[in-house]
């Protein structure tokens, strides 16, 4: 098994590198890594570098094995869901290419509370175990109404409506122009008819259907990220 862990210093051949308590227990611990065994520290500034397991406060920095990466933005627009749902969220998110996670609160949100720092726990996680170098940012939550005013119109926002009255997210992802895009999936529930009213007099929003199933929100969610990195995304090049 390839061990990587996530690196909040600057990694750089030949520097020694501090673990923090919680990475020294899971390679001492969990791993029980021996002095000179190899594992891979990555950040998104410096790329990733193979290392030297020395104790379970430090590491040696060896060679860089991956330069630093820049992606495609991909925004997951997403109204909180329930605790264990949301952390099996951000994870699969992460593995999907989300660039950012950015809750939003909506007329039928019923979740007021979110862990940040659990869903930041969750997406490195799943960056280390994935091979991933980024990790995407956690946004605190934001008000549909107050994220859509001051929303950058040149990122595009797939809007996936239950409505069934858009056209097919299949066909509309085939047709995509070249541009920077969010994917924004509703509460269990779905949006309040106002809402959605307010979504398609946007002309950066493009509604979709996801089909005739009613899907839950965070399947929706992952459904979406899929099928966009399949048709538009960086699947088409084998990434």
């Amino acid at each position: 098994m390839k061990i990587r862990l996530y690196a909040t210093a600057k990694l750089a051949s030949g520097l020694v590198y501090e673990l923090s308590k919680e990475q020294g227990n899971y390679l001492g611990n969990v791993l029980r890594c021996r002095e000179g065994e190899e594992l891979f520290l990555f950040n998104p500034q410096d790329g990733e570098f193979s290392a030297s397991y020395k104790s379970k406060k430090e590491v040696l920095v060896g060679q860089q094995t991956a330069i630093a990466q820049n992606e495609l933005p991909l925004i997951l627009l997403f109204a909180p869901v329930k605790f264990g749902k949301i952390d099996l969220l951000a994870q699969k998110a992460t593995e999907l290419g989300a660039t950012v996670l950015q809750p939003i609160h909506t007329q039928h949100t019923h979740i007021s509370r979110i862990n940040y720092d659990r869903l930041k726990s969750n997406a490195i996680e799943a960056a280390e175990q994935t091979g991933r170098i980024t990790v995407p940012e956690v946004k605190e939550v934001v008000s549909l109404e107050k994220l859509i005013a001051n929303w950058d119109s040149n990122i595009k926002i797939i809007f996936c409506d239950d409505s069934l009255e858009a056209k097919p997210i299949g066909e509309v992802l085939k047709n995509l122009p070249k541009a920077n895009y969010a994917i924004l999936i509703g509460p269990e529930g779905g949006f309040s008819e106002a809402e959605t009213a307010m979504l398609k007099k946007k002309d950066f929003i493009i509604p979709v259907t996801m089909g005739k199933r009613l899907l839950r929100a965070e399947t929706a969610a992952l459904a979406a990220l899929a099928a966009f990195q399949a048709i538009a995304g960086d699947w088409r090049e084998g990434c």
